[in-house]
Parts: structure tokens; sequence; C-alpha cells
């Protein structure tokens, strides 16, 4: 309250100051307050988009070193598909250097068998349906062999292109182990089986195969995921006393994500080393998944 004179009285005046210094320190922090929780609320997910956390774990986003990539004699291809987002990521000679495909590519073999029988217009024989079956459970070379040569031999691999956009070629002709296929390129086979064998007669049947592969030849990826998770795979090995190396490749689905993990390395180490390779290279991808 001012005086007659216009003056505001001494305790007055103290009260004005303290009050409006109040307020200013209301503002103040007020405004600290917010400028701190701005930054917290960008971390949340908005519309659907990752957040700057999720952005640097995510594999996708980030792509990743291994665990194994320092290992002395090594030589290692991985690529990872995320086939419900079409996303895909990998080592950076995913997509560039290739390798013998060994069994993995029977899996392939399998549905293309499936399919031409079904262009043809036939029913599967107790014998051919037996084949596949073995081809992709135990790995059995004859019954993959036999289902190649009726297919036309190398003729898999123009079929395979033809229906899967997949072009590779053998390096030894005659020889479907010898298919030379890029970590890239092993997904992409794989996840056109999986696409395409619901469609044909007999192809639920290979599904359930691939998802029943005996337990020594389900190595690799399979050990580094749940053990409830519905994992389909055809895995393809070899030591080779030309090259003095393993060639060892797990090729594994779950979800909706494919994982292709190549690798090469001296004769003198075990099928187990690649087999390790596989599954710790899927424990650190995994890790990742956002």
């Amino acid at each position: 309250m001012a005086d007659s004179r216009g003056r505001t009285p001494t305790g007055a005046g103290r009260v004005t100051r303290w009050l409006r210094v109040r307020w200013a320190l209301v503002v103040v922090l007020s405004v600290v307050v917010v400028g701190w929780a701005v930054p917290a609320a960008t971390t949340e997910r908005v519309a659907g988009h990752p957040s700057p956390v999720e952005l640097a774990t995510d594999v996708f986003t980030s792509g990743m070193a291994t665990p194994r990539d320092g290992d002395d004699g090594l030589w290692l291809s991985w690529s990872l598909v995320d086939t419900a987002r079409d996303r895909q990521v990998g080592s950076p000679n995913s997509d560039t250097d290739r390798t013998n495909s060994e069994s993995s590519i029977k899996a392939w073999i399998a549905a293309d068998y499936l399919r031409v029988a079904h262009e043809e217009g036939r029913a599967l024989t107790g014998a051919e349906r037996a084949d596949i079956a073995a081809a992709v459970r135990r790995s059995d070379n004859a019954a993959a062999g036999r289902l190649y040569r009726e297919l036309g031999g190398d003729a898999i691999l123009s079929h395979l292109r033809a229906v899967c956009g997949v072009a590779v070629a053998t390096s030894t002709p005659g020889y479907w182990s010898l298919t030379q296929i890029s970590a890239v390129d092993a997904t992409r086979i794989f996840a056109c089986v999986l696409r395409t064998a619901p469609g044909l007669p007999g192809g639920d049947d290979l599904l359930t195969d691939l998802r029943s592969v005996e337990p020594d030849d389900a190595f690799g990826i399979k050990a580094a995921l749940p053990p409830t998770a519905a994992v389909a795979l055809k895995n393809g090995w070899m030591p080779h006393t030309t090259t003095g190396q393993w060639n060892v490749n797990c090729v594994a689905a779950w979800d909706e994500y494919v994982l292709a993990v190549l690798t090469r390395y001296p004769v003198d180490r075990p099928l187990s080393y690649g087999a390790d390779v596989c599954r710790d290279v899927t424990a650190a991808v995994v890790g990742r998944l956002g």
C-alpha cells in the first residue's frame, strides 16, 4: 500500500520484493524442469518409430561386430533377415564373399522337387517323399542326389533364379554341394523355401522336416535360441583335404527372422568349432534385436 505521497512503506516494500523474487524462482525452476523433461520424453517410442536407445542397440540400425570376428584362421560371413519388416543386416562381406553351400542347399532341392511335381500335376510317390525327409532330417546325400538328378541336376539353380530371384552357380557342374553362395544368398534361399512351401502339396510336411532335423545335425543357431522356439533349419558341413579347410554353414529361421552363418577354418579343428562359431554369432545377434 502506498502512502499519501505515493511512497511504499518499508515493510510492504520488503514483502513485494520477496514475492517478486519467489515468482522469478518459480519461473526459472519450471523452465529447468521442463528442459529436463524434454530429453526424457524424446526417448519414448513415437508413432511407431524407434527411440534413440533402440537406435543405438538394434542390430538392423547400427550393425555389429561378433565375438568371433578376430578368431585366427577363421573366415566368417553372416546375414540376418527380418521377413516381417523387410530388413537385412550382416557382416561387411555378407553380399560379396561366396563359399560352398554344402548341404544347406538341400532345403531348396526339396522345395523345388515339390514345386516341379505340382506343376507336372502328379502326386509324390512314397519313395520320393522318403527321400525328401531323409535329405532334410538326416542330411542324406544319396537321397538328395536322387532328387537332384531327377530335377535335371544343375537345373535346380536356374529354377532358383526364376522362383526366388537368387542367381548362383556351382563351381563344378554336377555338384550341388559346390554351389557358390554368399550369406545374403543363403538367407534369401531359405526364406524363399519357407515362403513357397505352404502353397505346395507336401509343403507342410517339408516344413515339419525342417523343424525336425536330427539333433546331431541341428547344431549352431538353434543352440543360442530359447528351447521353446520353433526353429526350421538346414546346415551344411564338409572338411576338404584339397583346401585344408572345413566349410561349415548354419542356416535357420525362427519367428520372423532368417539367419545364415557361413564359415571356413583349418581342418585340424573339429566340426564342433564351427558349430560354436554359429552359436556365438547367433547369441550376439539375438542380444541386439530391437
